[in-house]
């Protein structure tokens, strides 16, 4: 039925218009569409590099002012006892975290990485689940 549509669809255009005429149509049609692949091409080039390498460079940070205090480099380690960091090392978290994330990020929790509580409840979930059927 399509196939009968598409000859008779066919027969009429052939038969309304001389073969040059089409001809011309056809080809004006494919320098649109190429004109269009084109331009979509270099949108998504220009998209795939500003993704890659990114837009504008970023504005420079504001100097220190001539009469603040040096930062210390080395910050005290965390006692072995007292597992919180300290402040110099939560504000370095922090400002790292701004810089990175933007301005409305926020740090939700800070934790280490030898946490023993955490990593047996992540086996025993892992065993709980091993049991079951995979669907």
């Amino acid at each position: 039925m399509i196939s009968r549509c598409f000859l008779a669809s066919g027969a009429v255009v052939a038969a309304t218009g001389d073969a040059g005429s089409l001809q011309t149509v056809k080809n004006v049609l494919l320098i649109i569409f190429l004109a269009i692949g084109a331009v979509w091409l270099f949108v998504d080039i220009r998209r795939n590099l500003t993704a890659t390498y990114g837009g504008a460079a970023a504005p420079l940070p504001a100097p220190l002012p001539a009469t603040a205090a040096p930062v210390a480099c080395a910050a005290p380690a965390a006692s072995a006892v007292d597992e919180r960091p300290s402040p110099e090392v939560l504000a370095v978290l922090a400002a790292a975290v701004h810089c990175t994330m933007g301005a409305n990020s926020r740090i939700v929790a800070i934790s280490g990485v030898d946490d023993d509580t955490q990593s047996w409840a992540a086996e025993g979930r892992r065993a709980i689940y091993a049991t079951r059927k995979v669907r």
